[in-house]
């Protein structure tokens, strides 16, 4: 038990001095706030010499005058390089900002699953502009694989916006051949074929 501190800075440990204590001390003195991270020297290197303070300059710094500010003004501004950068991630975000982070539909949209637009989709009612988008491809019926590749988005988030679109009623989800029971048509394979090229 400590009674504080002798006279000569070190505490008591009640009758006997600690020596694990000193050592402690000794650890702890080492690190100073002047030390650094500087290491001991190591035999045969040479003495770094030390760093040099140069005298301050006695001018005064030079100003742009007002009439090179307004020439740099009238001059355009070079597009960063990094522009295109920017741009490219926010054709991979927006796609999904669309869906709203969803990556499954309501409805089970296979790839040659055709979608047309329903009576209701008259273009006063559309809120959303994906939606317009989707509308007028979809005059004529057309795959989920047509669509994804000509609105330029991943596979999932066309599903999800033709699911989306067919809950409000705006599309009509034709049955897919493979849910007839019948064989497949040539002209189908041929269009979801075309669909999958342009993705």
């Amino acid at each position: 038990m400590s009674t504080g501190p002798e006279s000569s800075g070190r505490h008591r440990w009640g009758d006997r001095e600690s020596p694990e204590g000193d050592a402690m001390a000794e650890v702890f003195n080492r690190f100073t706030l002047d030390s650094g991270r500087r290491g001991r020297r190591r035999k045969g290197m040479p003495d770094e010499p030390e760093p040099q303070v140069s005298a301050l300059p006695t001018s005064s710094p030079s100003w742009p005058s007002s009439e090179s500010a307004q020439t740099a003004a009238l001059e355009p501004m070079s597009e960063e390089p990094h522009s295109q950068e920017v741009e490219s991630a926010a054709t991979y975000i927006r796609p999904y900002a669309w869906t709203g982070g969803r990556t499954r539909s309501n409805h089970r949209l296979e790839l040659e699953t055709l979608v047309s637009t329903s009576e209701l989709c008259q273009p006063g009612l559309l809120q959303r502009l994906e939606h317009h988008s989707i509308a007028g491809l979809c005059q004529n019926p057309r795959s989920v694989a047509e669509i994804g590749a000509l609105l330029s988005v991943p596979l999932g988030v066309a599903k999800v916006l033709l699911g989306d679109m067919a809950d409000l009623g705006l599309i009509t989800v034709h049955r897919t051949v493979s849910e007839n029971g019948s064989t497949s048509h040539l002209s189908l394979m041929e269009r979801v074929l075309s669909g999958l090229r342009e993705l």
